[in-house]
């Protein structure tokens, strides 16, 4: 990954777009796509797990199967799949300002064969990297996927990995800790305003007469929005809207 230019040690372009982005809208899409381009990763997923226990999706992404992600995120969170992720417990108990670098090999004995096909055989990954950490609100968990090859490629040594990973969990935390609505809104902070003000009332059970009203729009608009937000999550209906936010 690179993140510094060999020659004078300056940060790379990449990294301060990163930078100037924290806490705004686009800072995600940007992390995305730098973490494709510099590890590769196929497919990304960010988790949340609060005080409470509770796991929540953030984000995911993948870059070549729209489809393949957001199924595993409904599937990791509404099926409670996660109950089987061998890095539950760890996940749960790890303490604020800690930091956990996790690859496939450490999940091999703890992984069920339920488990191994749901999320590697049948989306087809060959490697997993895992970054977990610790904060006082709750643990964020990232996940980078490949479908060839393996992080430790890209990776080098044990302490650049230690280092790229200290800098991911970093600028996680904070971006979120800077745009705590972010937080809240979960995977729904991809969409625009309007589509997020639709979505969430949506999920409060309202129904569209009302949400035209509350936001002054036409019926026409609300249907419109909320078409666009499900294209972007990958989803065709209120239930499906739920599953991915509950």
């Amino acid at each position: 990954m690179n993140t510094t230019a060999p020659t004078d040690g300056l940060p790379a372009s990449a990294l301060l777009t990163l930078l100037d982005s924290l806490g705004e809208e686009q800072f995600l899409a940007q992390l995305l796509d730098w973490m494709h381009a510099a590890l590769g990763a196929d497919q990304c997923m960010l988790f949340f797990c609060a005080e409470d226990k509770r796991v929540s999706t953030l984000l995911y992404k993948d870059f070549a199967q729209d489809e393949s992600a957001r199924a595993l995120a409904h599937s990791y969170i509404s099926e409670r799949r996660y109950m089987q992720d061998p890095n539950f417990a760890l996940l749960k108990t790890c303490p604020p300002g800690e930091l956990h670098v996790l690859h496939l090999d450490h999940l091999s004995t703890g992984m069920g064969p339920s488990y191994r096909r749901r999320f590697f055989d049948e989306p087809g990954f060959k490697d997993k990297l895992s970054i977990i950490r610790g904060h006082e609100a709750g643990n964020y968990y990232l996940n980078l996927y490949r479908r060839t090859g393996s992080f430790g490629e890209v990776l080098g040594q044990a302490d650049d990995e230690q280092r790229i990973a200290r800098l991911l969990g970093s600028l996680l935390v904070k971006h979120y800790l800077l745009n705590r609505k972010m937080l809240a809104q979960g995977p729904l902070a991809f969409l625009s305003q309007r589509e997020q003000q639709v979505c969430q009332a949506v999920l409060q059970g309202k129904k569209s007469e009302l949400i035209a009203d509350e936001l002054s729009v036409s019926l026409h608009s609300v249907a419109t929005y909320r078409k666009r937000a499900y294209e972007k999550l990958g989803i065709s209906s209120r239930a499906q809207l739920f599953a991915l936010c509950q």
